[in-house]
């Protein structure tokens, strides 16, 4: 039978080598297209970290011009501050000038003469004024340095909420990396969403700034080092599962260590920083005391 059949079989073997050479065919064609896909994706990529370098150089450089003008508007601001206050007394001498100068006029009212008790009633009428606008400048001095201090205090607790999230934040992240997989996307690092305005900028927020860059360059290691042992393990999960498996429980006990320690040291810093936070307070007090104490007797 096999004999007689050879006939047919060499009919279906030309039929399973032609469909052989054009599924081969076809894979060939796919993988051309996938290849020329890539290409283009490089290609993008390229261009794409070539404009985020273009435009990281351009904030980069706003961000230093920003702080020149803001610095020229610090400058500009002090030096108007300046000429008000020298525009002021000059004004005030003047005024007196001219009072002075009125008392000393003698009378031209018939029946009336430059008599000692009302020779000064010009320099007490302008001696009154000036008192009246020296009161007022200084209300309203002192309503913009309660604002002033009113304003930082605020964003003095907008920056510790804000590094309570961030706190959380890394908790929350820690998390989801113990209990999922290496290759889940726990989001940026908390160093993405740190404050770096220098006014708000506590020793221990520099701190835990310091430690956050650590931190995201460990992690960064430890992400080249897991891609490392997936290329020297392959990508099969079946291939090489047992020295895989204990790679994982290898980082799992980095990474915990690397959280315990991360905990650890924030609530550190924490601790401190409400110390200091208190001190600062206290500090406050004190200044606005004394320098109440110095307006209210520095002309007796």
């Amino acid at each position: 039978q096999l004999l007689g059949n050879q006939d047919h079989i060499k009919v279906e073997l030309e039929k399973l080598k032609k469909t052989h050479d054009e599924q081969q065919q076809k894979l060939e064609e796919r993988v051309l297209a996938l290849g020329k896909e890539l290409q283009e994706a490089k290609g993008a990529a390229g261009a794409g970290r070539h404009r985020r370098a273009e435009q990281s150089a351009v904030l980069l450089t706003s961000q230093g011009q920003l702080q020149e003008v803001e610095a020229e508007n610090s400058r500009l601001q002090l030096r108007l501050k300046e000429l008000n206050e020298e525009y002021r007394s000059r004004l005030a001498h003047y005024i007196r000038d001219v009072a002075n100068y009125m008392d000393s006029k003698p009378s031209s009212v018939p029946g009336h003469s430059k008599a000692p008790a009302g020779q000064a009633a010009m320099k007490n009428f302008v001696d009154s004024m000036l008192r009246d606008i020296q009161a007022s400048y200084k209300s309203r001095e002192e309503q913009l340095a309660r604002a002033a201090r009113g304003y930082k205090k605020r964003m003095k607790d907008l920056a510790k909420k804000h590094e309570s999230l961030l706190i959380a934040y890394g908790l929350q992240r820690e998390q989801i990396r113990s209990l999922g997989s290496s290759a889940m996307d726990c989001g940026p690092a908390e160093l993405h969403f740190s404050i770096t305005d220098p006014e708000l900028l506590t020793n221990s927020s520099r701190e835990l700034n310091r430690l956050r860059e650590e931190k995201a360059k460990l992690e960064m290691q430890l992400q080249e080092l897991q891609k490392g042992l997936d290329l020297m393990y392959g990508h099969d999960p079946n291939e090489l599962f047992y020295p895989r498996q204990l790679d994982e429980e290898g980082w799992a006990e980095v990474r915990k260590k690397l959280r315990e320690f991360t905990l650890n040291t924030q609530e550190e810093l924490e601790q401190e920083r409400s110390q200091l936070l208190t001190r600062a307070v206290v500090a406050e007090e004190q200044v606005s005391e004394l320098q109440g104490y110095i307006e209210q007797h520095l002309a007796r």
